[in-house]
């Protein structure tokens, strides 16, 4: 079965891994094509499909121009490939999908409740503009999914039905340290203390993502004498998050993007996120796979997670720095091995890349039928 996967970029980051594992997770009887919409913009996870060897082209337009020139060149190119299914991604290839590619059957999937995630990047209005274009487009698709039940139940008040493919993340690639000896050889590699605890973050500083809510709870709490705090990421909040740090007591660190997230949570203890709002957070699951425990804001994707496995973290009241402060005081007195083994277990049982491919695989056959 030959599928097509449309994507604007292979940009690094969630939603380009979730489809790589998908792919990668594919059986011999699959033929597995990557078409962007666009060129690649740096940082692009295009190199590591190629490494895995899955075939990859670009129909090269810019953000305008693909709307505008992309779909006879679309047409052109499913015509030539003739695909048995085209999997989209993301609002410019859904609403292509859905307009141009009606002789195909289509399967698209959702990795966010739109009105959120559009409306905190782009403003109030362009946001809800480009929802709503979104929501439209996936009625017109044949299968529409979901990444998680929270996404699903969102947009189900938008009289839209889709199917739930919860997400799931490489268990090999992001996996505990063997020692204790590795884990204090990464700790001297990042420059991080061997006798302390330390907390990562992983995520974009912009608002959704209440980076200051983080830096907040962690100074009130007294993990903040005992450790430090790891931000991974950058973002238009950056230069506000570092003045936050800098008027407290503990420490926290930015060392911005990085290459080896998944080293840098194995040198770590603990794993903390403040999201507003979230699909089905890939940062949360890689911490749990890498066997720490994790603090989360108390919204229903990250309910959705511990759900599955409860003594893998806890939750703590959204925007609330000082239960949040309360909540790392809790944890740092809980038995780690208790912690590590059961945070593990969650992504063993539940949320791993194989049962997701496997699922995918279900609904191309069932698209074909």
């Amino acid at each position: 079965m030959r599928i097509l996967y449309f994507v604007s970029r292979l940009r690094e980051g969630g939603p380009s891994n979730q489809l790589r594992y998908i792919i990668e997770h594919l059986g011999s009887a699959y033929e597995p094509v990557v078409l962007t919409l666009s060129p690649e913009e740096s940082p692009s996870a295009r190199p590591e499909f190629e490494l895995e060897g899955i075939d990859v082209r670009s129909l090269g337009y810019t953000r305008y121009g693909g709307l505008v020139r992309g779909p006879s060149a679309l047409r052109r190119f499913v015509n030539k490939l003739q695909p048995d299914v085209v999997h989209t991604q993301g609002l410019r290839p859904d609403l292509l999908a859905a307009l141009f590619l009606r002789n195909v059957p289509r399967v698209a999937i959702l990795r966010n409740y739109p009105l959120d995630d559009y409306v905190s990047k782009f403003g109030r209005l362009r946001g809800t503009i480009m929802a709503k274009l979104h929501l439209w487009a996936l009625r017109q698709i044949d299968i529409p999914v979901a990444c998680s039940y929270t996404v699903q139940r969102a947009v189900a008040k938008h009289e839209l039905t889709l199917r739930v493919v919860q997400n799931g993340i490489d268990a090999s690639a992001y996996a505990p340290v063997e020692s204790i000896e590795e884990k204090q050889h990464l700790r001297r590699r990042f420059d991080l203390p061997e006798d302390r605890p330390v907390f990562v973050s992983v995520g974009l500083l912009i608002p959704r993502k209440d980076p200051q809510c983080l830096i907040r709870g962690f100074h009130q709490s007294s993990g903040a004498e005992k450790g430090v705090l790891v931000m991974l990421g950058d973002g238009p909040l950056l230069e506000e998050c570092k003045r936050e740090a800098e008027a407290g007591e503990g420490e926290v660190r930015f060392p911005g993007f990085v290459d080896n997230v998944a080293a840098h949570l194995q040198a770590a203890d603990y794993f903390i996120s403040t999201s507003r709002s979230e699909g089905l957070p890939n940062t949360v699951m890689e911490a749990l796979g890498a066997g720490l425990p994790v603090l989360l804001s108390d919204i229903p994707s990250h309910r959705e997670i511990l759900k599955r496995g409860t003594q893998a973290g806890r939750l703590f009241e959204l925007e609330d720095p000082s239960e949040l402060a309360r909540s790392i005081d809790v944890l740092l007195c809980k038995d780690k091995t208790e912690l590590r083994t059961a945070a593990r277990a969650v992504i063993e049982a539940h949320f791993n890349a194989n049962r997701v491919s496997q699922e995918y695989q279900e609904i191309y056959k069932s698209a074909v039928q």
